[in-house]
């Protein structure tokens, strides 16, 4: 019998209140893998800075590839024993001190975890990012020299790298162009460098097929510890450390490997397919992304959480709007992570459930019917 399968999504940069910061979904990512016995997630999820209480059985994928798969394009193949070679792009417009820094995380992490890495690798030139903000007030970005990032991976890529780790130099937050900064740091507003994290891990991804996730880099001054004040917990672990780098070197250690539908043959045992998932966790207001809606089309069920508010306003009637002929059974509603919890376990028993139940009992020849 397969393993029951939860993915839990909550998308970057859309100023999720639970997800939206630094780790603090760790906690309901832990409460469905307690209830799973195999949950896919993503970077977002699972990074908390220099933390990471990520379960065996979660795995760990970059979004580009969450929605590959959801397409049923792609599937994963877990690493098993043999944990990921990882390769680290670091991008040359970084200071010098604070390469020092990351160079000495890569140290500590081999020593301290066992990741094994083939070793790193400056981009030719600075990689030049910029902070933008969508219609709905997500966070986005622009990338000035992709080239760039690529030509470093492939270097890495041709060395042996069977995942990469990409460290970029981030703009100045402190600026008029980014007033989002100080809302985010109190716990109110969107992660305002969400947007750049997510673009280039899925310019990587796409490119190779490969599990890369990224930790941003800041200016010494920018990455000083907050010691003056009590932040808002959920952003607590992000003005503790100058480096974001240890949980997404954890992550990638034994992150599945990605598999196109037209690449290599595997044992059907080896492969994850989106024909194994057996239900979607998302954000209550978030429904419009790739993997709601090939969940929808595939009679996968959605669970939208409430609690967890976002920018993107899309709600379950939003989405019938969208959808016409959708069915009200197609998104099952909870109030919290915990009722998800409670609707995941009585999926995984079997149970004839209320939020999936038939509204009547009708006899098979149309003439009798029982009322529950």
């Amino acid at each position: 019998m397969k393993p029951f399968t939860t993915a839990l999504i909550i998308p970057t940069g859309i100023g999720a209140s639970i997800g939206g910061f630094g780790g603090d979904a760790m906690g309901e990512m832990n409460l469905l893998a307690s209830v799973s016995e195999r949950l896919i997630t993503h970077p977002n999820v699972a990074n908390a800075a220099m933390f990471q209480n990520k379960p065996a059985h979660v795995l760990y994928v970059e979004g580009y590839a969450l929605d590959q798969f959801f397409l049923d394009e792609w599937r994963f193949v877990p690493c098993g024993s043999q944990p990921n070679k990882i390769g680290v792009v670091f991008d040359s417009g970084i200071e010098p001190r604070m390469l020092t820094l990351h160079l000495n995380v890569l140290n500590a992490v081999q020593t301290v975890y066992g990741v094994h890495f083939i070793g790193y690798t400056l981009t030719q030139s600075p990689v030049e990012v910029a902070c933008q903000w969508d219609g709905s007030g997500a966070s986005s970005g622009s990338l000035a020299n992709p080239d760039v990032v690529l030509n470093a991976c492939e270097r890495l890529v041709e060395q042996g790298a069977e995942a990469i780790a990409l460290c970029v130099q981030m703009p100045e937050l402190s600026t008029e162009s980014t007033p989002t900064e100080e809302l985010y740091k109190s716990g109110q507003g969107v992660d305002p460098v969400g947007g750049i994290e997510a673009l280039l891990s899925h310019l990587v991804v796409s490119h190779f097929k490969t599990p890369c996730a990224h930790a941003p880099v800041f200016t010494e001054a920018h990455a000083a510890l907050e010691m003056d004040d009590i932040l808002d917990p959920r952003t607590a672990s992000e003005y503790i450390t100058s480096s974001f780098l240890p949980c997404v070197l954890t992550g990638l250690h034994r992150a599945p490997r990605y598999l196109p539908r037209s690449g290599k043959a595997y044992s059907s045992q080896e492969l994850i397919a989106v024909s194994d998932v057996d239900v979607l966790v998302v954000p209550g207001d978030a429904l419009g992304s790739i993997p709601v809606l090939s969940a929808v089309q595939r009679h996968i069920p959605v669970i939208a959480v409430a609690e967890n508010k976002t920018v993107m306003d899309i709600t379950p009637s939003a989405l019938q709007m969208l959808i016409p002929g959708l069915g009200e059974s197609s998104i099952i509603q909870a109030t919290t992570y915990y009722e998800a919890a409670g609707m995941i376990q009585a999926l995984k028993q079997g149970l004839s459930v209320p939020f999936l139940r038939e509204k009547k009992v009708k006899a098979i020849d149309g003439n009798l019917y029982a009322k529950l």
